[in-house]
């Protein structure tokens, strides 16, 4: 298969673009950090706090809570603005760490994370939108592998220093670096954003800034709570909550999703359908690998952290290989048919670590493999969802893209996480989470090969 090679010579760096892009980097830089973080020293901060029954929830809080910052940051922005949501999203964030920092209880952490979440939820699509309005259409592939590469020196630095903060000093110091980090790089992109606001041309008709799709947002969080909490309760309230949440998410996705997502009914819909999918296998392959080492095989934090960070290495090289490609719809998806399948590696890896005794290598190949895979597909999906809405839906859409995969990293880690809280030995219960994301992984590629064969996406420009 030939993928012909970009021709366009405008370069992305200019005078007039450096100020932005470099903030943003800067601000996904530290969320990168924090995420690489927080999956290193999570069972020791819940250990410490007494918590380690709440493992899955106080990670996935901030995924959850961030469905809802997600939706609330996509209509605000259509309607009003970059500078007023990006102002209060960051304020959100910052307190959400804060939290974390001073938390004397597994309560305060979980709220704090929840913060984060909500104002993390906001402030990503708002990055998103920018994106489209101040960078142009044949450059946003390689801006988006710029800010998958951004990944980079967090996911190497990250494990090895919050590990050893950890170690000699204390979790909470970590969550006081992120902070520092992150307030200053959003106080520089509130500067450089204050020039991109909504206009009349742009708004849509009728957009409220937290209609509708906000409530069933905020109804689509609370189910994902209450499935979290499913695995505190005996059989058979258990399964009765947790046929209830998911019978519910289903309902109230039809409402936080772009219309027709559920179904998978237009182009645009199969792109978020496709990103939540990837999105959920790689960070469920990542967490619990993570709490594997460190439980079953006796690995100390930072070692286990930096095995979860060598994926990191293939997702900046998986980026550099997509951005020295042309846009375009054609283009888009051939990358992704072929990033797909590399991803599956990762959790068929780590499966066969599990049930055999290969030596830790074969995971650390499998988690490249999934970098460069993620690194390809993340900011292929981005383009070619951007490239085929209107200007007026580039928040709702980005929105859709980042909810669908909190909605669908929510879910999939409270499913696991119930598989690991049901009593059965780890030699079995590992393994069956594997499988399971492994399964999702083959869904993902089935999707990948459908989007690659429509002839209904618009024809490449």
């Amino acid at each position: 298969m030939t993928i012909a090679t970009s021709g366009s010579t405008e370069r992305l760096w200019t005078t007039q673009r450096w100020a932005f892009i470099a903030s943003v980097l800067g601000l996904m830089t530290c969320i990168a950090f924090e995420s690489f973080a927080v999956t290193t020293i999570l069972p020791v901060a819940m250990s410490e706090l007494g918590g380690k029954s709440w493992y899955s929830l106080a990670y996935s809080a901030t995924i959850t809570a961030g469905l809802v910052g997600m939706v609330l940051g996509g209509s605000w922005t259509d309607r009003s603005g970059c500078r007023s949501p990006l102002i209060f999203g960051g304020g959100l964030f910052l307190l959400g760490l804060l939290l974390c920092v001073v938390a004397p209880n597994a309560f305060t952490f979980i709220v704090g994370r929840l913060l984060q979440g909500v104002g993390g939820g906001i402030d990503s699509v708002v990055l998103y939108v920018l994106i489209a309005r101040k960078i142009p259409e044949a450059l946003r592939p390689r801006m988006f592998g710029l800010l998958t590469a951004a990944w980079l020196v967090p996911s190497v630095a990250g494990p090895a220093i919050s590990g050893a903060l950890a170690e000699v000093t204390s979790w909470r110091a970590v969550f006081v670096v992120v902070l520092a980090g992150s307030a200053l790089s959003l106080l520089f992109l509130v500067h450089v954003a204050r020039d991109v606001s909504a206009t009349s041309e742009d708004s849509a008709p009728g957009q409220r800034v937290f209609g509708r799709r906000g409530a069933f947002s905020v109804l689509a969080a609370l189910l994902l709570l209450g499935l979290h909490m499913s695995t505190h309760l005996p059989p058979p309230a258990s399964v009765l909550m947790v046929v209830v949440a998911l019978s519910g998410l289903v309902f109230t996705a039809n409402w936080v999703l772009p219309s027709g997502t559920v179904r998978l009914s237009g182009a645009p819909q199969r792109f978020i359908g496709l990103r939540a999918l990837l999105g959920s296998t790689v960070t469920s392959t990542g967490l619990y690998l993570t709490l594997y080492l460190q439980v079953e095989r006796d690995y100390r934090p930072t070692a286990a952290g930096l095995v979860i960070a060598v994926s990191a290495f293939g997702w900046a090289i998986g980026a550099w290989l997509q951005g020295r490609f042309s846009s375009g719809q054609v283009t888009h998806r051939r990358i992704i048919l072929c990033a797909t399948p590399l991803i599956s590696l990762g959790p068929a890896g780590v499966l066969f670590y599990t049930v055999t005794s290969v030596p830790l290598f074969v995971v650390v190949v499998g988690c490249i493999a999934m970098g460069v895979g993620m690194g390809m597909a993340f900011p292929r999906v981005a383009s070619a969802t951007l490239e085929l809405v209107e200007p007026h839906q580039e928040g709702a859409f980005s929105s859709g893209l980042q909810a669908g995969e909190s909605m669908s990293v929510a879910v999939t880690t409270a499913l696991t996480g119930a598989i690991l809280t049901l009593g059965l030995p780890h030699s079995v219960a590992y393994p069956a989470v594997y499988t399971c994301l492994l399964c999702m992984s083959a869904a993902a590629l089935c999707l990948a090969l459908f989007i690659y064969r429509q002839r209904e996406i618009s024809a490449e420009s």
